[in-house]
């Protein structure tokens, strides 16, 4: 039934694959204007909806650009949030935005990064200028940004899953691409993702070399730690043999639970809401089931949702959910990533 439905689709992803390509063309050849920042912009994305490990893999770049003493904020769309007007949080100077009307991926980022600005608007232009004026920040990075094609950007690291499966899938709705498997051939560094550790070896990269000759780089999104309600850092052996109730709203909710079971976990109950779900008590009273002594787990995009929001954080049952975090490990090619930076800001940053 799914391969009749696909091929039903597939006209209406011929047709939004050459909407793509009419703009790409238009970006490509400066018929459609570009704008740019006084500071550099560094963009991570991709050519997939879906997870491919952005939020994290961003998280990893600013550590990196704060270690080497830059001031990078971070501009992005704020999916699915609840307004469309220019947003900036920055809690560690008093600046904090309410979790809806912010996304929950720039909530992440800027609970990891209190004193890093984090601002969301359409207009990423706006936003950089107006980020610019109030905090002086001396580099970007554009979230989500290889299809914002409105804003210069200086740099740009494309994530694609190590599988490449994403090169032999269809356009959307009959498949996952958003964007051409040709965008790859611009990117700075393509950057292969994985939540399992790998090598060079095994990669095709004669598939890789169809679509670009940009370096590559390797990167695996492994359990860090857990977290609470409260920001508390709990090791990942505390769910070792213990049951817990699994929820998630994200784009691939079983790689989630294939992560908790890898820990030892066993799951008792697995709810899987839409992608973005903003949780209310309903949702929270159904996790738990009226069990007063489970424990709950989910990802940290999903906590954000949770914990950051006012009413919901009251909740007793809240207590008991622990948020898995992740960290962005890099397999191979870390000297990809480091030149492209060094060539973008000079010897200062090597």
């Amino acid at each position: 039934m799914a391969s009749v439905t696909k091929n039903i689709l597939l006209p209406f992803s011929a047709l939004y694959g050459g909407v793509i390509s009419l703009r790409n063309f238009g970006y490509d050849n400066n018929l459609f204007r570009t704008k740019k920042l006084p500071v550099p912009v560094i963009s991570v994305g991709n050519i997939t909806v879906g997870g491919s490990g952005k939020t994290p893999f961003v998280i990893f770049l600013i550590e990196k650009l704060l270690a080497f003493g830059k001031r990078p904020a971070v501009l992005s769309r704020g999916y699915k949030r609840v307004t469309d007007e220019l947003i900036i949080s920055c809690p560690g100077i008093g600046s904090e935005a309410d979790v809806q009307m912010l996304g929950d991926e720039p909530a992440l980022i800027s609970q990891s990064f209190p004193n890093v600005p984090v601002a969301v608007h359409k207009d990423r232009h706006h936003a950089g200028l107006t980020v610019l004026a109030k905090f002086g920040t001396d580099v970007f990075i554009l979230d989500d940004g290889l299809q914002n094609r409105e804003l210069h950007r200086d740099v740009d690291f494309v994530l694609l899953k190590r599988s490449l499966y994403d090169l032999k899938d269809n356009y959307l709705p009959a498949g996952n691409l958003r964007d051409s498997k040709r965008r790859i051939g611009q990117a700075d560094v393509l950057v292969l993702a994985s939540h399992d550790n790998f090598g060079v070896y095994g990669i095709d990269f004669d598939l890789l070399d169809e679509y670009t000759s940009a370096p590559v780089s390797g990167v695996s999104f492994v359990p860090s730690h857990f977290s609470d309600y409260a920001g508390t850092v709990l090791p990942l052996e505390k769910v070792n043999n213990k049951e817990v109730a699994a929820f998630c709203g994200i784009a691939n909710p079983q790689q989630f639970f294939a992560g908790i079971e890898k820990l030892n976990a066993k799951i008792v109950t697995r709810n899987v809401f839409r992608d973005h779900h903003w949780y209310d008590e309903y949702d929270i009273d159904e996790i738990f089931g009226g069990n007063e002594d489970s424990i709950a787990v989910t990802t940290a995009k999903d906590a954000v949702r949770i914990f950051l929001d006012e009413e919901l954080s009251q909740k007793e049952e809240v207590k008991r959910i622990y948020a898995l975090q992740e960290k962005a490990v890099i397999n191979f090619g870390e000297e990809h990533i480091d030149t492209v930076l060094t060539k973008t800001f000079g010897e200062v940053y090597a």
